[in-house]
């Protein structure tokens, strides 16, 4: 939950602050025209908030949305920098006469302020309400209390220091703030494709972007940096003071994003060992592909470790990261969420050396994904939000997408498939598809299919665009390596915990409990071979960590962990 934690304080930050410096400078120069019109703002932007939560989620151009915002907070952001920059070192205090129509472009601008950010937290909430996250949303209410926090500090502290250090500590801020909007004005602008090469430019600018890896530690630093400047000018040498902040605030943020032991690594005396293998050496032979777990700076990038030693072996990562992942003949498909919950989804699709190819754009959070053996197709589950029919009686629905790994290209809708129950074609607005599972022969498929309350699985054609129902009860099927068997979680009750663990035999069609596996498990299964199946599970005690178990599918053996802080595994022979 730190990353989204921090990226939640950064959004606050970006809100709560432009307002709190602009309230504290206006009164201190007693321009009661401007304080009116920052406070009408602010009142304002709690109405227009629920309103813009809502038109941005239905929003099919969150990027636009966004770059748009971004370029009248820089407007807002030029134009106090401008404002504070008129102003000596000595402050005239005399009562301006208000400019109602000043009063009223600052009121809108404040607005504009505060909405662009509180419509990002609000939709991360929407989501995370839905599905009743509790670690999410107490991250989110912590990093929201903890911007506002840190504007009503300013505003505490602002009439307390000399004009000179309030001058000083404004125009910095104004300064930093301006550079903050234009980056993201650039990277956003970049991202719905206004700009010539969007493409590189959007990857170049990720990292640095307000909620990129980097740049949402910049907010912590618009905030801290005026503070200390500030206090700097009691001192002669108020330079030096700002430098040393500086590098303690640089200091700071590296230790909160985990990453200090990776910039300035400890050194120790200790026996020289060989270096660990590459990924380009494990994927040489049998290996595992999972999403790596563990809370560090890897954290959830896509990661191999070779098959024979799992558990024990070093692990090594591509440079992009993953929240599902599959891979088969030559081609992967790695799901993500791109600057948090509430941004953009895509699909990342990569060749045998975990190397990016294409990017594709999802029109919702990712939840399952399966390739064809011969790495030709590729099965996209998302959950779409706010759609006719739903999901588990959600205002979700799941929406399954076949793409052609080699172009990128959308092949196709499930829903847009032929469905046929007993001889006869059926057809519901209620259809929701998921957990696709391909046959060895790659055009032959099976899935999830609800309807009428009810699942099933169903056994799908590519060819003909068709589905045929098999057998009711199962969801997120996973086909054996020799195609009799389909491992699959069964609904047996209700509540937080209501699925067990099967296996169909396609042949008789039986089924039977994969008793060695007692837990509720949501997940799709992935099969080490033909007696075997990988699943992930949450740890009791610490359910935002999660390891890979196995179990027997025949045998009474419990199930045992497989690879510690690792999930959605992929087996590759």
């Amino acid at each position: 939950m730190l990353d989204l934690l921090t990226r939640t304080v950064s959004q606050g930050l970006q809100g709560v602050l432009p307002v709190a410096f602009a309230l504290a400078w206006y009164r201190h120069v007693r321009d009661p025209g401007l304080v009116t019109g920052i406070k009408w703002g602010a009142i304002a932007a709690a109405p227009v908030t629920v309103l813009a939560v809502y038109l941005f989620r239905q929003s099919t151009r969150q990027s636009l949305w966004e770059a748009g915002m971004a370029g009248a907070a820089l407007v807002a952001a030029c134009w106090f920098l401008h404002r504070v920059s008129l102003a000596s070192s000595r402050i005239a205090v005399a009562r301006i006469t208000p400019n109602h129509l000043l009063r009223a472009a600052v009121a809108i601008g404040v607005t504009i302020l505060i909405v662009r950010q509180a419509m990002e937290i609000g939709v991360t909430l929407w989501a995370v309400v839905e599905l009743r996250a509790r670690d999410p949303l107490v991250a989110l209410l912590l990093g929201t209390a903890s911007a506002i926090a840190a504007g009503a500090a300013w505003l505490a502290v602002a009439p307390r220091i000399d004009n000179a250090a309030l001058l000083r500590a404004t125009r910095i801020f104004a300064m930093m703030f301006t550079a903050q909007a234009a980056m993201y004005l650039l990277h956003e602008s970049a991202e719905s494709g206004l700009l010539p090469w969007s493409e590189p430019l959007h990857a170049a600018t990720e990292p640095y972007g307000p909620d990129g890896v980097y740049g949402r530690y910049f907010s912590l630093a618009v905030f801290i940096v005026p503070i200390v400047s500030a206090l700097a000018t009691r001192v002669r040498a108020w330079r030096y003071g700002a430098v040393v902040a500086a590098a303690l605030v640089i200091v700071g943020v590296i230790e909160l994003g985990g990453m200090r032991g990776q910039m300035f690594p400890t050194i120790k005396s200790v026996p020289a060992t060989p270096p660990p293998p590459t990924a380009a050496a494990i994927v040489a032979g049998p290996h595992l592909v999972f999403r790596h777990a563990a809370v560090d700076p890897l954290y959830g990038r896509l990661s191999v470790t070779p098959l024979a030693a799992a558990g024990t072996a070093p692990r090594a990562s591509a440079a992009f990261k993953c929240e599902r992942v599959s891979y088969a003949g030559g081609h992967g498909l790695c799901l993500t969420t791109e600057l948090g919950v509430f941004a953009y989804y895509k699909a990342i699709i990569f060749d045998r050396s975990l190397t990016a190819t294409h990017t594709i754009r999802l029109s919702g959070s990712p939840t399952r994904t399966r390739v064809s053996p011969d790495g030709r197709v590729g099965a996209v589950t998302v959950f779409d939000i706010g759609t006719q029919h739903t999901y588990s009686g959600s205002s979700f629905s799941t929406k399954t997408t076949f793409i052609d790994l080699k172009s990128g290209d959308d092949i196709g809708d499930l829903e847009s498939f032929a469905a046929w129950r007993d001889g006869k074609r059926i057809k519901a607005r209620d259809f929701n598809f998921w957990g696709v599972t391909f046959a060895r022969d790659s055009d032959t498929f099976y899935a999830t299919l609800k309807t009428g309350g009810t699942t099933y699985l169903v056994r799908g054609e590519l060819g003909l665009r068709k589905v045929t129902v098999l057998h009711s009860n199962v969801e997120c099927p996973a086909l054996s390596p020799d195609n009799r068997l389909v491992g699959f979680k069964k609904r047996v009750g209700t509540g937080a915990a209501p699925w067990r663990l099967y296996v169909l035999d396609l042949t008789t069609m039986t089924e039977r409990p994969i008793a060695g596996e007692t837990r509720s498990i949501d997940d799709q299964l992935e099969w080490l071979d033909n007696e075997h199946v990988l699943y992930g599970v949450p740890r009791a005690r610490e359910p935002s960590n999660i390891d890979i178990w196995i179990a027997d599918v025949d045998g009474g053996a419990p199930a045992r962990l497989y690879l510690k802080d690792a999930e959605s595994p992929i087996v590759v022979r």
